[in-house]
């Protein structure tokens, strides 16, 4: 067959307009042509039609021939589809080739000429008769092939029953296997998934089979795996399993479609076997990687998984083949786009279409919704619904600190938009005014610093057109309406007031503009512009070509998304943060939790020390036929029996204690009414929930447990929960817990002084150990207040408010580069929040690990509570059974030996002890330290012990 001939055979269908059709069937005009056609073909039965005035009339207007009326009573099928189903860009209509050229039949061909063997001695002496070939290829392919059929095979090939057919048919026929095509020669099998050779051991002359079976192997591979990537994306274009899924078949779709296009157009110059080796070697390593990609995707569960494996698969590739790599990364970066757009949406970046994502939705991608679980040193309890960051769904290629400062961004910002709604940074048109960069990849530096730059800039306008929202200039950038998007009137098709030439002057327009050719998917897609530029290019030209400068991949993540991650973050948080110092008075709120639950005003403590423990005040305990007397009222825990207090009793006790103790941090913005002040957050005093174990504690008045039951009841506002989380909460109510004990404590010691010198006292004789203990107990109650009031509350928190103050300057400064500050986020704040608690009980002996300390110096204060009950019983006069159960001297050497022990355990804490505590993970990221005292745990158990063991006090007073 001539070359012209096998040209001719090969012919491809027209890829470029297939595609240009494809192109518009995607559009609104399309869908509409599209409706029409199947309109046209269903026939109506008995229509209920409306025929136009102009129906019968002539012109540009009339109804056409072959379209029948509109039918009212026939379903709009329109409304009846669901999405429409992607189509596949590449032709999946494989048909069979015609691979022999039938022509000669209808018309004479003149005879072929046969090809000589030329030398130059048959050139110079054509008269002399020429020798014999010396070497068999000199021969022609005849003699080759009859040196194969020879029985004896001289040549040793083995190939003497091969069947020989000619070879443009063939060479047709094995390019389109590569194609994915069959044809005489090869059949697709179904079952087997696979072409089938129809001839056995097939070869053309000058071949042998063991020559052809490599390219015939190449070739049938190339098929199969086009047939199965083909099939691949049309089921998924079919079921639509996930938007990363349907990603990769987009892209697979799209090199089938480039290849395809790269084989019709060079299929017409190829003219022997190693052309169409070299044509089809490059196809196929490339298709048989998509292939064994698809197949690890498949595996996958979620699509954050197989964005994870697409990732490492672009990874791997960095150092082996130069077009793959290439290749993948852009696969990457278009794969990725399902995901960086629902981050974008999150953080506020991009605009959120359709419904938006809220808390009654079961979640989407890195978010779910969720009752949180709080868990803490004793158990955990649920909150109510709220966002929670699912790591299982988030990448791995982002780093954890990253990831966690994106769903912060995003639930920040939903608590802006809940709670203000008219700030400026929770409508997105100033923002988009602000032309933020998308989220994406970027693989070498100068991209990257190009990306950096967009940030800057940004973020720097973004500041500028907030500060110019709140101060009133006209720094910041006019906001878009809604007739400004529309167009101008005279480029609105208008129906309405226009003649009829006029309107077919404006169809005949739009018709032109949509009858222009789109541009081709080639020239725009750059997986297209890949492949075609780089496919049949040397592996040493594709490297020196894309040999950039690039950071490690483990690096990438961090230079293509941080920049922008951390510019939102710090707009969004500074934002919200000045709203809680202006709006939401969180100075007032901290403060409060300062005055009540750790007790740090001296009026409530002194109110409520008398309230509960004073026994002169009048009981508000109800008796039988005696009335309540009006007066000051306490719940009397040291002179009475009947234990725990009712409901009512513990209204008319701490009634007014609240209120009447509170000072607000900065009184202007609270409201004072006949000298009080109204209460942040609804504080006031509740029952604590306990165990059956912790409730028989309670029952006994005189039990160090007595008043575990009372509690503060305090619920921040819903723009302060990122501050006050549920385990904030419980930390202050376990502090409360125990500095009541204190309180009572404090109290208990200077009653025993009273019962001992006061003129109405009966216990005139005291003997020696009631005397100590007496001494002793005070000292080592008012020694252990102390430092935990002054070393452990007051000394923090002291270092918190400073803190604070510093976050609020950095706020108010309009002036500052706000890359050059690193603005705290409100998850930011809890975290120093619970760092302050976390310091505090740590000092206050009320971490886990701290229990048997904490349990040793109960015991040592009941002890102290004991001999408490015994004195009183001796200052009545009225000693019972208390005295002949128990006796000052017993009592007081189970004091000392618990004393001596707990001082014994301090010193070996002071020696273990020393600096402690690390950096945070988010300070080493951003490479920005504090001062040492607010980054490490100290241990100041020193402290107690000069106050305990100053001079050697209990050994000295013991001698």
């Amino acid at each position: 067959m001539a070359d012209e001939d096998f040209a001719d055979v090969f012919a491809f269908p027209d890829y470029s307009l297939s595609s240009k059709l494809l192109t518009l069937s995607s559009g609104s005009d399309s869908q509409f042509f599209n409706t029409n056609i199947l309109n046209s073909n269903q026939p109506a039965e008995d229509p209920v039609t409306v025929k136009p005035a102009n129906a019968d009339a002539d012109g540009f207007f009339k109804l056409p021939d072959l379209l029948p009326p509109i039918g009212l009573n026939q379903p709009d099928e329109t409304e009846q589809q669901t999405a429409p189903i992607p189509e596949t860009l590449h032709d999946i209509n494989l048909h069979d080739l015609d691979v022999f050229d039938d022509s000669w039949v209808l018309k004479e061909k003149p005879a072929k000429t046969e090809f000589e063997y030329k030398t130059w001695d048959g050139f110079l002496e054509p008269d002399i008769p020429q020798s014999a070939p010396l070497f068999i290829t000199e021969a022609g392919p005849g003699t080759y092939d009859a040196a194969i059929k020879y029985p004896e095979d001289p040549l040793k090939v083995g190939s003497a029953e091969g069947n020989i057919i000619q070879t443009g048919p063939y060479l047709t026929a094995l390019l389109g296997l590569a194609f994915g095509r069959g044809s005489v020669f090869y059949t697709w099998d179904a079952n087997k998934s696979s072409f089938i050779p129809n001839l056995d051991k097939m070869r053309v002359s000058g071949y042998s089979l063991q020559v052809l079976q490599g390219i015939q192997q190449c070739c049938l591979e190339c098929g199969n795996t086009t047939r199965f990537l083909s099939t691949y994306v049309q089921a998924i274009y079919a079921t639509q399993p996930g938007a990363v899924r349907v990603a990769i078949a987009k892209e697979v779709d799209m090199a089938l479609l480039t290849i395809q296009n790269i084989l019709g157009t060079r299929a017409r110059h190829i003219r022997s076997l190693l052309q169409l080796k070299a044509l089809v070697q490059p196809v196929q390593t490339v298709l048989v990687y998509f292939k064994t990609l698809i197949l690890k995707v498949s595996k996958m569960k979620t699509d954050e998984r197989a964005l994870s494996l697409i990732f490492e698969e672009a990874q791997s590739l960095e150092s082996s083949n130069a077009l793959l790599s290439e290749v993948m990364r852009e696969v990457l970066t278009r794969v990725s786009t399902p995901w960086t757009q629902f981050a974008e949406k999150w953080m506020g970046i991009r605009t959120e279409g359709g419904v938006p994502l809220t808390k009654e939705d079961p979640g989407r991608s890195f978010v779910k919704v969720e009752n949180i679980q709080i868990l803490d040193d004793s158990g955990f309890e649920a909150d109510e619904l709220d966002y929670a960051l699912d790591e299982e769904r988030m990448p791995t290629f982002i780093p954890s600190e990253m990831a966690l400062v994106i769903f912060e961004t995003g639930k920040t910002l939903r608590l802006l938009r809940a709670h203000h709604p008219e700030h400026p940074i929770s409508q997105m048109e100033l923002i988009t005014q602000s032309s933020p960069p998308p989220l994406k990849w970027y693989f070498n530096w100068k991209s990257i610093e190009c990306f950096q730059e967009e940030v800057r800039k940004y973020e720097k306008s973004l500041s500028t057109s907030l500060q110019g929202q709140f101060t009133g200039q006209s720094t910041a950038p006019q906001l878009t309406s809604m007739v400004d998007i529309l167009p101008n009137e005279d480029n609105v098709l208008q129906f309405f007031g226009h003649g009829e030439a006029e309107l077919e002057g404006q169809f005949l327009a739009s018709i032109a503009a949509l009858d222009k050719p789109p541009p081709t998917i080639s020239e725009e897609d750059n997986l297209a512009r890949l492949l075609n530029d780089n496919l049949f290019k040397e592996a040493a030209i594709i490297e020196q070509d894309t040999s950039n400068f690039s950071p490690h991949w483990s690096l990438i993540p961090y230079y293509s998304f941080g920049p922008l991650i951390a510019a939102q973050a710090r707009v969004v948080n500074r934002e919200y943060m000045k709203l809680l110092f202006s709006s939401h008075h969180l100075r007032d709120h901290l403060s409060l939790q300062k005055q009540f639950h750790l007790l740090g005003n001296g009026v409530f403590c002194s109110r409520l020390s008398h309230a509960l423990f004073d026994p002169n005040l009048d009981t508000a305990e109800r008796q039988t036929g005696v009335a309540l007397s009006g007066g000051t009222m306490g719940l009397r825990l040291s002179g009475r029996d009947t234990w725990p207090p009712a409901s009512s009793e513990l209204r008319l006790t701490l009634m007014g204690v609240l209120a009447e103790s509170y000072l607000p941090s900065s009184p202007q913005t609270n409201s004072s009414r006949d000298g009080k002040y109204e209460l942040p957050g609804d504080i006031s005093f509740g029952v604590r929930d306990l165990s059956s174990e912790e409730i028989d504690k309670c029952l006994d008045p005189g039990s160090l447990e007595a008043l575990d039951f009372l509690r503060l009841s305090y619920k921040p506002p819903a723009p302060l929960s990122p501050v006050f989380g549920p385990v904030i909460l419980l930390k202050y109510d376990k502090i409360f817990r125990l500095l009541l004990k204190i309180l009572r404590m404090l109290y208990v010691v200077e009653q025993l002084f009273r019962d001992a010198i006061t003129r109405t006292s009966a216990w005139h004789h005291i003997d020696n150990a009631s005397l100590r203990f007496r001494f002793e107990a005070h000292h080592l109650v008012t020694s252990i207040s102390a430092y935990f009031f002054e070393t452990g509350i007051e000394m923090p928190w002291k270092r918190f408010v400073h803190r604070l103050a510093d976050i609020e300057s950095d706020l108010l400064k309009l002036d500052i580069d706000p890359q050059e500050t690193r603005i705290l986020g409100p998850d930011e704040l809890r975290e120093e929040h619970e760092r302050l608690l976390d310091h505090i009980m740590h000092t206050l002996l009320l971490r886990k690990r701290q229990q048997p300390v904490m349990k040793l110096l109960e015991d040592i204060f009941s002890l102290i509570l004991k001999f408490s009950k015994m004195a009183r019983s001796e200052a009545s006069g009225d000693k019972g059974s208390i005295a002949q159960e128990l006796s000052p001297k017993s009592l007081y050497d189970a004091f000392k030996k618990k004393v001596d022990i707990f001082i014994t355990v301090c010193r070996a804490l002071q020696e273990k002890g020393g600096l402690k505590g690390k950096l945070l993970a988010r300070d080493i990221m951003t490479n920005e330290g504090r001062r040492d005292e607010e980054m490490k745990e100290e241990n100041t158990i020193d402290r107690l012990l000069i106050k305990l063991e100053m001079s050697g006090y209990y050994g000295h007073s013991r001698h």
